[in-house]
């Protein structure tokens, strides 16, 4: 834990005036509601001893097919599938993927990439329309609605392949896939109105997923580098990375797709870290493994 807020200003890049009290810097991209709050948004989640503690393995069923993700409520998963004859989100059972409900989404776009959950609804991007699906768990009450600029045009991104809320802000979050600088904030309360964005100090390319914590920090994950990386929510200064284990050899092609936070115990241990990766067979279809992974401080997550 940091002790001082002089130390967690140095911890994310911020200048620190020469005075007994350092000001509170203006401009951050995301206001904490306490000091308290804010220092934990500024410690570092030591993402370099995060280690996978389990995975799970699901093998050629529809829901596993292109899979893009995960998300839970904390009662069920939710996997997001480019299943080309049975595109959905489909709603599987928490501890044994036992398939409980299935919402199609035929019509809203050809691709549905890496989903969250937040407050009593799951939110899937759609490429290439910018479309926004809201939905309940239930699956019962949904709405669409489409990213917009700041001025009502066109949202400062053409891509869509991910999507998250910030609990500090309730705006959802997303990029472009390839060459991301920067982080997009829309407000889903004003029919999701371009805010603002936040730059990434280390940027990445081929972002599949990313989810936000409680404590103020941003997690991407990328199919280019193979890992996990993290961000202060305050200004984006880079937190360290955390590998994934991929298997590159040339006829399994293991893809990283999109990931979720969720503290609970799997095949006994205490995990918090939850990532998708996509086993691409061809001709048969594809296969998921959910890796879960444990972080040495989950107060710091």
């Amino acid at each position: 834990m940091i002790l001082s807020y002089r130390d967690g200003l140095n911890n994310i890049g911020e200048p620190i005036a020469n005075s007994t009290f350092p000001s509170f810097p203006s401009g951050f991209h995301s206001t904490p509601l306490s000091l308290r709050v804010a220092l934990r948004a500024m410690n570092s989640p030591r993402m370099s001893e995060w280690y996978m503690s389990s995975e799970g393995k699901s093998e050629n069923y529809d829901w596993t097919e292109e899979c893009q993700g995960v998300t839970s409520d904390g009662q069920y998963w939710y996997f997001p599938s480019n299943n080309n004859s049975k595109r959905g989100i489909y709603k599987m059972g928490f501890k044994n993927f036992s398939f409980v409900d299935f919402f199609p989404t035929d019509g809203y776009g050809d691709h549905i990439g890496d989903i969250d959950y937040y407050n009593g609804w799951i939110y899937a991007p759609f490429e290439p329309t910018l479309q926004v699906l809201m939905i309940t768990p239930d699956f019962q009450s949904s709405r669409m609605a489409h990213l917009q600029g700041a001025d009502g045009g066109p949202p400062p991104q053409k891509e869509f392949p991910w999507c998250a809320i910030n609990p500090w802000n309730s705006y959802l979050y997303s990029s472009d896939f390839y060459d991301v600088a920067q982080i997009n904030s829309y407000d889903p309360n004003d029919n999701f109105i371009y805010k603002g964005s936040l730059k990434l100090q280390v940027p990445l390319k081929e972002v599949q997923g990313g989810c936000f914590s409680q404590n103020g920090h941003l997690y991407l994950s990328s199919s280019s580098s193979n890992d996990i990386r993290g961000y202060s929510v305050l200004n984006g200064a880079y937190l360290g990375s955390a590998a994934i284990q991929v298997d590159t050899s040339w006829n399994v092609a293991e893809e990283v797709e999109g990931m979720t936070i969720f503290i609970g115990v799997f095949n006994g241990k205490p995990t918090q870290v939850h990532v998708i990766l996509l086993d691409n067979d061809k001709p048969d279809p594809d296969d998921i493994f959910l890796k879960h992974y444990t972080v040495p401080s989950p107060e710091d997550l």
